[in-house]
């Protein structure tokens, strides 16, 4: 098994992402099948996927923040490259709300059924509010 290195959380001495006051704590990954029909319940975070099972990546960002008092909206985009070539890019537009002071935020990143990524290593890109707020990368084998 190849190494793939741990996600990076980009902030500078203010650990802020100043459109929504808020700090990133944590990147990480975690996959679906075509047999995942809503939301992952208790999703297994890791950096390789299987290519026969995999159907969706997902990258997911943990944000800790002051209680906003308001609903707070924003989109969160993710840039995924494969040998530094744009594979995709998803815009998903989600939401803060008035009482929570942390939450997680996640996108799938797919193509059609499992199998059907290719064997290799990819690049994900995380902007809020197009401000790039973290990177990492993963694996299909």
């Amino acid at each position: 098994a190849s190494a793939v290195p741990e996600p990076t959380i980009l902030q500078d001495k203010t650990v802020s992402i100043p459109s929504l006051d808020a700090r990133v704590t944590k990147l990480a990954f975690f996959g679906s099948s075509a047999a995942d029909i809503g939301p992952v319940k208790n999703p297994t975070y890791k950096s390789r996927f299987e290519h026969a099972a995999t159907t969706r990546v997902h990258p997911e960002i943990y944000l800790e923040y002051p209680q906003p008092g308001k609903k707070i909206y924003f989109t969160m985009t993710v840039h995924i490259r494969e040998n530094a070539r744009t594979f995709r890019i998803v815009d998903y537009d989600t939401r803060i709300e008035p009482d929570w002071t942390s939450s997680h935020h996640s996108v799938g990143i797919g193509v059609l059924g499992p199998g059907n990524w290719r064997v290799g290593k990819y690049e994900a890109e995380v902007y809020v509010n197009g401000e790039k707020i973290a990177m990492g990368s993963f694996e299909v084998y």
